[in-house]
């Protein structure tokens, strides 16, 4: 949401909003509230006639994501901002419910239309001026008590992908690469630069270990010049031979605690173009004695 936005919905002025937020800025990590370039406001007014944007501002707004509207409202002062983020917050939750149950139906476009009925009822609700004393002191509860109840990213063991979903297999793939801490070993013998781009999203210093028989050269698959671009941009990376599956799998923190398997219905390049599910191994030892004889291979 735009500072302007969120301005207006809390009763404050832009400067003053950002000005509390300034004051705090410890309470702001980049991944809660950033600041758009000049290109990113030219496209928004460009496409966007509804954006709430200034042409006589001669600053960049600052956009703040779900968690820096929530660390608003522990930092923003006065009964109309506290009744605003009561509002705010309960919206968030209802969408995110929402999504959540029905994340495997759910298109782009419903998604806009259910963002855009989420975002009339959250002005509804914030113009209610009918909140207890005893809800507004305890803001900051509320708001903790909100968030442990949120599910996770990493609570999701299961997806399922429609034909024509490319956006959303490719989401997929990217939430399960971020999941890692140590390793990831992705066991597919159908594979181009789209495995490779899709697992750069891992997180720095996470070794990958592609297992495939593509071989380099051949016609549209993975050339040497392409595995070593990779290598020198997102270390560490290794290539290994894939003699024994046909079958797809991405392994994470194998050996470890954190150990997570997933197995794939079709390749992360082709994830979308048709129907298939991935979906998390429970008995993660079971795949053990293949990934002990896909790392022993010298072959």
């Amino acid at each position: 949401m735009l500072d302007k936005d969120l301005a207006e919905i809390y009763g404050y002025e832009v400067k003053n909003l950002n000005r509390q937020v300034k004051n705090n800025i410890e309470r702001f990590p980049s991944d809660f509230m950033f600041q758009i370039t000049q290109e990113e406001a030219d496209y928004l007014r460009c496409n966007f006639c509804t954006a709430n944007l200034n042409p006589m501002s001669r600053t960049l707004p600052y956009v703040f994501t779900e968690q820096g509207v929530y660390m608003l409202a522990t930092v923003l002062k006065g009964d109309i901002a506290v009744n605003q983020s009561i509002g705010i917050i309960r919206a968030f939750r209802e969408m995110r419910h929402l999504i959540l149950q029905n994340q495997q139906f759910v298109s782009r476009e419903e998604l806009i239309m259910i963002t855009d009925s989420i975002e009339t009822k959250t002005r509804e609700i914030a113009l209610r001026q009918d909140e207890t004393d005893k809800q507004i002191k305890n803001i900051q509860g509320s708001i903790d008590s909100i968030n442990e109840s949120f599910m996770n990213d990493n609570d999701y063991r299961n997806y399922i992908i429609f034909k024509g979903q490319k956006f959303e297999a490719d989401k997929a793939h990217i939430d399960i690469y971020k999941k890692a801490q140590k390793s990831i070993f992705i066991i597919d013998n159908y594979v181009n630069t789209k495995t490779l781009h899709l697992s750069s999203h891992k997180n720095p210093g996470v070794l990958v270990i592609l297992f495939t028989e593509n071989g380099f050269g051949r016609r549209g698959f993975l050339s040497p010049s392409e595995i070593e671009d990779f290598r020198d941009e997102y270390p560490p990376f290794q290539i290994k031979p894939n003699p024994y599956c046909h079958n797809r799998f991405i392994v994470l923190d194998y050996n470890t605690k954190n150990e997570k398997v997933y197995h794939c219905g079709s390749s992360s390049k082709d994830a979308g173009n048709k129907v298939c599910a991935i979906n998390c191994i429970e008995n993660t030892q079971l795949i053990h004695p293949v990934i002990d004889g896909l790392l022993s291979n010298t072959d």
